[in-house]
C-alpha cells in the first residue's frame, strides 16, 4: 500500500500459463505490478479542478488527486480546489510551498482553512522553486520540525525527491535533507506518517539507481516513483525542460527521433505510455524486500483521461508484457 492510499481489495490473480521462451517470472511481474499501480494518484491544477464537471471513471472513490502549487496561486484558489476534490468524492493532497508562505500566521491560516473546508489531513509538502523565500521559510524541513502540520490535524505527509537531482539544491543538500527527513520521520512515527514522491524522469535508470543510493545513505521512506503522463511527445519534452529533468529528457527524445521532419513531427505528436519504466519499477521490488518503492505518481500534463484510463487497466491486470529477444520483460502494452 502506497504512503497516503486507502487500502483496496487485492486484485485478481492473473492465471494464464507462461508461454514457452517466456520469462518465468512473467506473472509474478503482472502481480507486481496490479500491485504497485492499486492506489495510484493523479495531479490536478486548481483550474483544472475549477473545470472539472466529473472526473474519468478509472479513479475509484476516495482516489488521491494531488494540488499542485503554481506560482501565481493564492491561498483560497488552493482550499477551493480542494473543497472542489472533497465535492467529487476523491481525496485532496495539496501542495504547500514552504518558501511562499508570507509567515507562520499564513501558513496557520491555509492549513486552518484547509483542514476545515476541506477535511484535509495529507498534503504534500516541498519547499517550492522561489529564487528567494516569501517569509521565514527557507525548505520544508522548517515546516516539518516546527509542528504546523501536526497541531492542524495533518496526518499523512509527503515530501519530493529528485532522481536527476534539484537545478536549485546541489547533491551534497539534497542528501543531507533526505537524512533530516528520516530522522523526523523516525521521531514522529506515532503523529504523522512520512513519505516520498519523487519528481518524474523518462528513463528508469536514474530512478533505480537513486533509490538504490538512498537506501545505502539510510532511507528508509517508502517511494511513490513520480510518472510523466500519457501527453504527446512535446508536451512532455516542454515539461521536462522546464522542470530540470536532466539525462532522461536525452532519452524520450531520442525516442521521438526518425528520418525525415515530417516523421519527426508525427513523432513528437505521438503520445508515450511510461510502460518501461513501470516494469523496471516493478522487476526492482521483486530483486529485494530492502527496496522502497510502494507506488505511483502521475503528472498528467493535460492527459488526465487517457492517463487514467491506462493506470487503471494496469490496476485491474487488463494488460500484456512486451519481452525483449532473450525473452525478458522489458514493457507493457493494453
Amino acid at each position: 500500500m502506497t504512503w497516503g492510499a486507502a487500502k483496496r481489495d487485492r486484485p485478481p490473480e492473473p492465471s494464464t500459463p507462461p508461454e514457452a521462451g517466456a520469462d518465468p517470472h512473467r506473472d509474478e511481474i503482472k502481480r507486481e505490478i496490479m500491485r504497485l499501480m492499486r492506489g495510484f494518484s493523479v495531479e490536478m491544477t486548481t483550474g483544472e479542478l475549477g473545470r472539472a464537471v466529473s472526473l474519468p471513471p478509472g479513479l475509484a472513490q476516495g482516489s488521491r488527486i494531488f494540488i499542485p502549487w503554481v506560482p501565481g496561486n493564492t491561498p483560497a484558489q488552493t482550499v477551493r480546489a480542494a473543497m472542489r476534490v472533497r465535492e467529487l468524492g476523491m481525496a485532496p493532497v495539496p501542495h504547500l510551498a514552504a518558501r511562499a508562505m508570507a509567515d507562520a500566521p499564513a501558513l496557520d491560516g491555509l492549513l486552518e482553512a484547509l483542514c476545515r473546508d476541506a477535511q484535509v489531513d495529507q498534503i504534500l509538502l516541498v519547499a517550492g522553486s522561489r529564487p528567494a523565500p516569501a517569509g521565514e521559510f527557507d525548505c520544508s524541513l522548517q515546516v516539518l520540525q516546527d509542528g504546523f502540520l501536526q497541531r492542524h490535524g495533518i496526518r499523512v505527509v509527503g515530501l519530493a525527491a529528485h532522481p536527476e537531482g534539484n537545478p536549485d539544491i546541489d547533491s551534497a543538500a539534497l542528501a543531507q535533507a533526505l537524512c533530516a527527513k528520516n530522522a523526523f520521520a523516525a521521531a514522529h512515527a506515532n503523529a504523522i506518517h512520512t513519505g516520498l514522491v519523487t519528481q518524474f524522469c523518462f528513463d528508469a535508470d536514474p530512478i533505480l539507481a537513486w533509490e538504490r543510493r538512498a537506501r545505502i545513505d539510510g532511507n528508509r521512506l517508502p517511494v511513490e516513483v513520480g510518472l510523466a503522463g500519457l501527453a504527446s511527445i512535446a508536451t512532455l519534452i516542454q515539461y521536462g525542460r522546464s522542470c530540470g529533468v536532466g539525462a532522461s529528457l536525452q532519452v524520450l527524445m531520442g525516442r521521438a527521433g526518425g528520418q525525415g521532419q515530417s516523421l519527426r513531427l508525427l513523432r513528437l505528436a505521438k503520445r508515450l505510455a511510461p510502460g518501461q519504466i513501470v516494469v523496471a519499477v516493478a522487476q526492482a521490488r521483486m530483486a529485494g524486500p530492502a527496496c522502497r518503492f510502494t507506488g505511483f505518481h502521475f503528472f498528467p500534463f493535460g492527459a488526465l483521461s487517457a492517463t487514467v484510463a491506462w493506470a487503471a487497466a494496469l490496476a485491474r491486470g487488463d494488460f500484456t508484457l512486451l519481452q525483449d529477444s532473450d525473452g525478458i520483460a522489458t514493457d507493457i502494452k493494453l
